[in-house]
C-alpha cells in the first residue's frame, strides 16, 4: 500500500509569514496538532507543531535575565527567537521529512517512529499534495482483513508449522503441532517465557482462538549459547 492510498488530500496548511496566534487558531479550529508550511508556490518549506510552541513566552515562566557580559550560545539565540518571534517562519522546523505519493506506507510508518513525529507531508514535484498522519496509518489496523484459515485439520497444522518457522524460526523438531477437530495442540520445547508468549501470539493472530499449550521451557546453558 502506498501513501496515495491513505493520504489526506485536503490539507490545512499555512504560510511562513503568518502570525503565530493565527497559526494556533487554525490548529484549534481544524483540530490538528501540526501544519505544513508552504511558500507562495505551494512548496513545503517547514512544519509547525504544538511541540514547537510549548516554550512560547506567552505560556512559560520568564527566564533569568542574562547579563551583557555573559556569553550567549547559538542554541540560546535560537530558543529566544522561537519563543519570542511573531511569525511562523521564526518557530517552524525547517528540516522537514517528506514522502512521495508512491512511497510505501510501511516506510512512512518507520520514518514516523524513528523521528518521533506525527505526520509526513506528501509532495510531488516539490509541491504539497497530501499528508499522512499516524491516525491514517492506524486506520489500516481496523480495515485489515484476516486471511481465511483452512478448515481441514491437516491444512491448519501445515499453516501453523509454516508460520512458526517463517515468523519465529521454530522448526517442527522443536515444536510439534497436532490438530484434531480444529483444536490445535503444541508440544515441544522453547527457550524462554517470552518465546512461549510469541508462539501464543502467533496462534491467536491466525484466528484459531483457544488452543492447548503444552510447551516446556528449556533454557539454554552457557555451553549451548556459546
Amino acid at each position: 500500500m502506498q501513501a496515495k492510498d491513505i493520504m489526506t488530500t485536503h490539507v490545512v496548511s499555512i504560510g511562513p509569514a503568518v502570525g503565530i496566534r493565527h497559526a494556533v487558531a487554525v490548529m484549534m479550529q481544524n483540530k490538528v496538532s501540526g501544519l505544513p508550511v508552504v511558500d507562495d508556490g505551494g512548496r513545503v518549506c517547514g512544519m509547525i507543531t504544538e511541540g514547537d510552541l510549548l516554550m512560547r513566552k506567552e505560556i512559560r515562566f520568564p527566564s533569568r535575565s542574562i547579563r551583557a557580559s555573559e556569553i550567549i550560545s547559538e542554541i540560546d539565540l535560537e530558543r529566544y527567537i522561537s519563543s519570542n518571534g511573531w511569525c511562523v517562519a521564526d518557530v517552524m522546523s525547517q528540516d522537514v521529512i517528506v514522502a512521495r505519493p508512491d512511497s510505501e506506507v510501511s516506510d512512512i510508518a518507520e520514518s514516523l517512529q524513528a523521528h518521533r513525529i506525527k505526520r509526513l507531508p506528501i509532495v510531488e514535484d516539490g509541491r504539497l499534495v497530501g499528508i499522512v498522519s499516524r491516525r491514517d496509518i492506524l486506520a489500516l489496523i481496523i480495515d485489515a482483513q484476516t486471511a481465511p484459515l483452512p478448515k481441514e485439520d491437516e491444512s491448519i497444522r501445515l499453516a501453523v508449522r509454516t508460520r512458526l518457522r517463517s515468523d519465529l524460526g521454530i522448526t517442527p523438531q522443536k515444536v510439534q503441532v497436532t490438530v484434531k477437530n480444529g483444536q490445535v495442540t503444541l508440544d515441544g520445547n522453547v527457550e524462554s517465557e517470552l518465546k512461549q508468549k510469541a508462539v501464543r501470539t502467533l496462534v491467536e493472530s491466525l484466528g484459531l482462538g483457544a488452543y492447548r499449550d503444552r510447551l516446556q521451557i528449556t533454557r539454554l546453558t552457557g555451553t549451548e549459547v556459546g
